[in-house]
């Protein structure tokens, strides 16, 4: 009969599995952050972008000063106000 001798397991292989498997597992953990860093700062490009279009607007109203026409949009829209003889229909499906 042979006799069977254990192999001996070099711990420096055990050291370098350990290792790569270790660098594997960190490098998915941060692809997955990359991920999501980037669609967070695409979301912050956009609202960016939408923030740029108001500060536009706002602009071009101070620009513009108070007019007749902006006293009566505040009015309608804001206030709830109507011109004498008008009638308002609210459309109750927006609320």
């Amino acid at each position: 009969m042979k006799s069977r001798r254990k192999r001996k397991v070099n711990p420096l292989v055990v050291l370098v599995a350990a290792v790569a498997l270790f660098t594997v597992a960190k490098l998915v953990s941060f692809q997955l952050q990359l991920s999501d860093l980037q669609q967070q700062s695409r979301n912050l490009d956009e609202e960016i972008a939408l923030k740029q279009v108001q500060n536009a607007e706002l602009k071009e109203s101070l620009d513009e000063g108070v007019t007749d026409e902006s006293i009566a949009k505040i009015a309608r829209d804001v206030l709830g106000y109507a011109s004498p003889g008008e009638r308002v229909f609210i459309d109750s499906s927006e609320q």
